[in-house]
């Protein structure tokens, strides 16, 4: 399976998710805010880790025009792959082909990589807190 299957399935799965909550007509939004979220996290711990390893007197600011870029990028990147033409329709009809065997393996897989995600923020906070910053003023 390539990257941008890969990328669809986790899609797949947290719409499943989605689907067993209230309002089932906004489950392909739950889980693309839910897939840009990760994909937020998973790049502030690696900027974590770049501040920390290699430029410590970097800094992230919200207003800052990187960070415009990135928000403005990651959300044309996630509209055009599952919003627009209502693409995420295929992919979800696509794995719902899937054996039950083969999809149970792949909810290992993807919630898997969720905790992954969550826990490489939170150990990226934790190495980042470790650090005197006062020196680096």
């Amino acid at each position: 399976m390539n990257i941008k299957k890969a990328y669809y399935y986790f899609f797949y799965k947290l719409y499943k998710v989605a689907m067993t909550g209230a309002i089932k007509s906004l489950s392909n939004w739950y889980a693309l805010l839910a897939i840009m979220v990760l994909d937020s996290w998973f790049i502030l711990s690696l900027y974590n880790y770049y501040t920390i390893f290699f430029n410590r007197y970097s800094s992230l600011e919200l207003k800052s025009f990187k960070t415009i870029i990135y928000i403005i990028l990651l959300l044309i990147i996630n509209y055009f792959s599952f919003a627009y033409k209502d693409k995420w329709k295929v992919y979800v009809a696509e794995f719902d082909k899937w054996p039950r065997k083969r999809n149970i393996l792949g909810g290992i897989i993807v919630w898997s990589f969720i905790v992954l995600v969550i826990a490489n923020l939170v150990f990226s906070f934790y190495l980042f807190s470790q650090i005197d910053w006062k020196q680096y003023r």
